[in-house]
């Protein structure tokens, strides 16, 4: 059977930003292998066209293209979930200086056949691409001149992606969103009043006006999009080419058009470093859904959470004082010591933080050593570094890879780069009073520099305007949407039990529930659990373990299809432990509970061990109880009993 190659979705991505926002970070690696919340930006592109329905994917390196290609053959050796549905080549050119330079080459490579849709590699977004391009075709069969499609994200004019980013304001016809006038600020510009031509308000029947645009860095392109680069050697930026189109539509017969993005849909660009620290707190908070700190891991579901969107991967070993109070990272094979206080903060893989350490609103990559009585507030660490005992690093600095900071240093706002082999400190150039970065890089970037924003933003993320019956995303989630998903999964069982419904019929309304609030697997996991020993049956029953038997005896398929792993059966048992402390009909049952469970398979003996001695260590309320106690005395016996025969 022959490949349809006309009907199969390409994606362009340009691998390089061309500017100097990201120094010196991204001086000897590529943007790609920038890590947000834990992952690398590559990885969250990949996978997000791959969802997205793209079936082919072209990256556009202008450096470092062979550790790109490196990083797509280990992808596809551990099977990937992107690499199983989506083709991706990679073009190199170290000739590129500008983003029409690669423009110019794509053309002539002739790899792309049509339609195609175009993005950076500092594009975070969960949109359906196959369903945008197909909006964009449609748009082009009513206007034969119609290039690109370009895609915002409509926030409220507080959002901090407005504030650190470029504010864009759009004049468009009403009828059909065709962009009549684009400008694009400075970011905090002082401008206050806007100039409108007049044959824009005569010429069209109705125009509407959008000032609070998030640009997400995607545009949907038609065949002749590659051409006009082509034919235009001054069109070197985006920018430039829509600038171009406006002026001379006539000239060109080109036009362009736009879509905001509405429900769940999230888009951002990391162009700075308050983007990123922004952009790192929407994936934590899981508005990107269903792109996650699981993302390009392979190995899903390696993260537990410990509430107030603290993460930490399952080989993680923190000791019993340290404290995670919110918004916190923690990777795989990290340990955090005695006394030592995380708030806001991301830590890589295989990091050693010492005792007495207070991290706060940071960012530190993988294998990075900080020492006892360390403080690190609003600032980024590269990997591979040591930060030695009694260090003060604060108010934005930046620490490239390799650097050893000596013990009793106090940087505030430095940027600190290993200059040549050497290995010694340099400081690039430091900041003001205000603890805001003057720009002094002489590089081909046109952006301002923006380093890290001195605090977070106590404010939710708020992608709605305030003033608009519209919303483009939900306001802030958590508790009550997590109330309401548990409560459509109660409502679900407790109907498929009355009814003697399918189980399959009941994991798809579960999952359908859990992609509309935007609930991880853990906790599915966990609510499922929940709910079955919430169910109305049960707590207006007689005898409550009796029905509990029947409840999951008739509920096995679907308990079998969301409890399977190691890390979900310790959902489970946390899930009992919460409904025995919280539910009066399970009211000192919590043993006859768990013993049901271990009866029909659901929990293994490992796994009960291993959650009893988390009980006795965090002197879990049902300690108290005597039936779990007599529950692991029995457990052991017949263990013991066991092992003698």
């Amino acid at each position: 059977m022959e490949i349809d190659n006309e009907n199969i979705v390409q994606a362009v991505v340009i691998m390089d930003t061309f500017n100097n926002n990201f120094v010196p970070i991204c001086n000897n690696k590529p943007m790609a292998f920038l890590s947000v919340a834990g992952v690398s930006l590559i990885d969250y592109v990949l996978e997000s066209l791959a969802l997205g329905g793209v079936g082919e994917t072209i990256l556009f390196c202008c450096q470092d293209g062979t550790r790109v290609k490196e990083h797509l053959r280990k992808c596809n050796q551990m099977k990937a979930t992107w690499s199983l549905t989506m083709e991706v080549n990679v073009l190199m050119s170290d000739s590129c200086q500008t983003m029409g330079d690669v423009m110019r080459e794509i053309y002539e490579s002739g790899l792309v056949r049509g339609y195609f849709v175009l993005m950076g590699v500092n594009s975070i977004t969960n949109v359906n691409f196959a369903s945008l391009l197909e909006e964009h075709k449609q748009i082009s069969k009513k206007d034969k001149g119609a290039a690109m499609t370009l895609i915002y994200q409509k926030v409220s004019w507080e959002h901090p992606l407005i504030s650190w980013d470029k504010p864009i304001f759009i004049a468009a016809d009403a009828n059909t969103k065709k962009i009549l006038m684009h400008k694009k600020y400075k970011i905090k510009s002082n401008d206050r009043t806007i100039n409108l031509p007049l044959e824009v308000t005569l010429n069209y029947s109705e125009v509407k006006l959008h000032h609070n645009l998030a640009d997400a860095n995607i545009a949907l392109c038609s065949p002749s999009v590659l051409p006009l680069f082509y034919d235009n050697f001054d069109f070197q930026t985006c920018d430039d080419f829509i600038h171009g189109i406006l002026i001379n539509e006539e000239i060109l017969a080109s036009s362009l058009y736009y879509i905001l993005l509405k429900n769940n849909q999230y888009a951002a660009t990391v162009s700075n470093w308050k983007t990123y620290q922004i952009i790192c707190r929407d994936i934590l908070h899981n508005w990107v859904y269903p792109l996650s700190i699981e993302s390009g891991s392979f190995y899903q579901n390696n993260y537990i959470t410990t509430g107030n969107h603290n993460f930490r991967d399952t080989s993680s070993i923190l000791s019993r004082s340290c404290t995670l109070t919110e918004d916190v990272l923690i990777g795989a094979n990290t340990y955090i010591g005695d006394n030592t206080v995380v708030t806001k903060s991301m830590i890589g893989k295989r990091c050693k933080i010492g005792n007495n350490v207070k991290i706060t609103g940071s960012h530190i990559m993988d294998d990075v050593v900080i020492k006892d009585n360390c403080n690190i507030s609003y600032s980024f660490i590269d990997r591979n570094c040591i930060i030695e005992i009694n260090s003060n690093i604060e108010g934005g600095t930046i620490i490239a890879s390799e650097i050893t900071v000596k013990s009793g240093s106090h940087l505030n706002g430095n940027i600190i780069d290993s200059e040549s082999d050497k290995g010694n400190e340099k400081i690039l150039h430091k900041s003001t009073s205000e603890g805001e970065w003057e720009n002094d890089s002489s590089g081909a970037g046109v952006d301002e520099f923006i380093g890290f924003e001195k605090n977070w933003s106590d404010s939710e993320s708020c992608y709605s305007s305030d003033s608009s019956a519209e919303s483009s995303l939900p306001d802030s989630p958590a508790p009550e949407d997590t109330n309401i998903f548990l409560q459509e999964v109660i409502d679900s069982l407790a109907r498929g039990f009355e009814e003697k419904l399918k189980c399959d019929f009941l994991i798809l309304e579960i999952n359908s529930s859990r992609y509309a609030y935007n609930i991880q697997l853990h906790e599915v996991n966990f609510f499922v659990v929940r709910a079955l020993l919430s169910l109305p049956v049960l707590t207006e029953s007689k005898n409550v373990l009796v029905t509990l038997k029947d409840i999951l005896k008739f509920f096995h398929p679907i308990l079998n299809n969301y409890i399977k792993t190691k890390s979900s059966i310790m959902d489970c048992l946390k899930a009992v432990e919460d409904s025995c402390i919280k539910c009066e009909w399970l009211d000192g049952k919590a043993g006859q509970i768990v013993h049901l469970f271990y009866e029909a398979d659901v929990v293994d003996e490992d796994s009960l061990l291993e959650w009893y001695e988390d009980l006795k260590e965090n002197e879990s309320p049902i300690m108290s109880q005597s039936s779990i106690v007599k529950f692991f005395e029995w457990l052991q016996e017949a263990s013991e009993e066991s092992d003698s025969d």
